[in-house]
C-alpha cells in the first residue's frame, strides 16, 4: 500500500471515530453534575463573603494582585472597577449555571458561564485553580453538544434527541486522560518515588493547610501511605493508555496479541474504580475544595450511553447496533 493510500485510510478511520452518534444521555448527566459542583462552589464563595474580594480589581478594593494583569479584563474596560460590578458578574455567572444545569438554552448559558468565569479569573489569577480551568473547558465542550436535549428544558421546548454526535464525550475522555497523565509526569519530587521512600501522601497529610483532620497516628500505618502513594502514581501514569484502550475496542476485529489482551481482560473497569476510590479518599482526608467532586463528575463520560441506562435499569429505546463497542463491560 502506498504512503498516500495509507494516509487516506488513517484519516478516514480517524474521521469515523469522531463522527459516531449516540444517545446524549451521558452528556446530560455530566451537564447536571458539573453545574451542581460549580454552583456549590460559587455559593460557598458568597457564604464566605469574599465575592468582592476575589472578583474586584485591586484599584476597586479587591485583593492585591501580585501577578501581572495585562491585558485588563474586558469586563472592567466596560464597567467600573467596583464591588457592584463584581457582584453583577457573579450574578450573571450563577444565573447562567442554573440555566445550564436545567438544560435551558444550553449552548448559550454554557458559553456565558465559561466566558464570565474566564473574565473573573483574570482579575485574580492566583485565585483561579487548575480545576476551574478544566471545568471551563468542559463547559465549552458541552455547549457544543446535545446535552440539553436530554433531562432539560431544551428537551421539553425543542424535543428530546435520542441520537447526537458522540465526539463531545470522546473529547472529555481524552481530557481526563491528559489531566491525569500530566499530573503524574509533573510529580517529580523524590517523595513520590521509592528513592524518597514513597512518603508523599504521608507528608501531605501532615500539612494542616491540606489535611482535613489531624493524622498524627499515620506513622503507625506508614506502609499503607506508601502503598497509596505508589497506587496514585501507577493510576496517573496509566491514564496515558486510556485512549489506546478505546482504540483497541473500536478495532477489536483486528489481529494483535496486545489488542486481544486488553479486550479480554478489560483493565479499564479496574482503572475507573481505582480512580473513584482515590478521589473518595481525597474528599475524606484533604481540604481541596471541589477538586475530587469535579473530577468524579466527569467519570460518566467513560460509560457508553447504553451501559449507563442499563446501570440504572432503564432502556428507553430498543437496542440499536452501534459502531463503537466502547462500554466498560464490552
Amino acid at each position: 500500500m502506498s504512503l498516500r493510500a495509507r494516509s487516506t485510510q488513517l484519516l478516514d478511520a480517524w474521521a469515523r471515530v469522531w463522527d459516531q452518534r449516540e444517545d446524549p444521555v451521558v452528556l446530560a448527566v455530566i451537564r447536571v453534575l458539573v453545574a451542581s459542583v460549580l454552583l456549590f462552589d460559587f455559593w460557598w464563595i458568597a457564604h464566605l463573603g469574599i465575592v468582592d474580594v476575589l472578583f474586584t480589581p485591586q484599584e476597586g478594593g479587591g485583593f492585591p494582585d501580585v501577578m501581572s494583569r495585562d491585558p485588563v479584563p474586558e469586563l472592567y474596560r466596560w464597567f467600573p472597577s467596583s464591588p457592584s460590578t463584581a457582584w453583577a458578574a457573579y450574578g450573571v455567572l450563577v444565573g447562567a449555571l442554573v440555566c445550564f444545569g436545567a438544560g435551558f438554552l444550553t449552548p448559550v448559558s454554557g458559553l456565558v458561564a465559561a466566558l464570565v468565569s474566564a473574565q473573573l479569573a483574570q482579575v485574580l489569577p492566583l485565585g483561579d485553580r487548575g480545576i476551574d480551568t478544566l471545568l471551563r473547558n468542559v463547559l465549552v465542550v458541552l455547549s457544543f453538544s446535545a446535552c440539553g436535549r436530554r433531562f432539560g428544558v431544551d428537551a421539553l421546548l425543542f424535543g428530546t434527541r435520542r441520537e447526537a454526535p458522540a465526539w463531545p464525550r470522546h473529547l472529555l475522555i481524552l481530557q481526563l486522560s491528559v489531566v491525569y497523565f500530566c499530573a503524574g509526569i509533573q510529580k517529580t519530587a523524590l517523595a513520590w518515588t521509592p528513592l524518597g521512600d514513597l512518603s508523599a501522601l504521608f507528608l501531605i497529610l501532615q500539612d494542616p493547610s491540606i489535611a482535613a483532620f489531624r493524622f498524627d497516628w499515620l506513622s503507625k500505618v506508614y506502609p499503607v501511605t506508601q502503598l497509596a502513594t505508589a497506587t496514585t502514581m501507577v493510576f496517573e501514569w496509566s491514564a496515558g493508555l486510556v485512549p489506546l484502550v478505546y482504540w483497541f475496542r473500536y478495532t477489536r476485529t483486528r489481529p494483535g496479541r496486545l489488542r486481544a489482551w486488553f479486550n479480554t481482560h478489560r483493565p479499564l473497569r479496574g482503572w475507573v474504580l481505582l480512580g473513584a476510590a482515590l478521589h473518595a479518599g481525597i474528599a475524606l482526608t484533604m481540604s481541596l475544595g471541589i477538586f475530587p467532586f469535579a473530577m468524579l463528575a466527569l467519570y460518566p463520560a467513560l460509560l457508553h450511553p447504553d451501559e449507563l441506562q442499563r446501570l440504572f435499569g432503564r432502556q428507553d429505546r430498543a437496542p440499536q447496533p452501534r459502531r463503537e463497542p466502547d462500554t466498560l463491560a464490552s
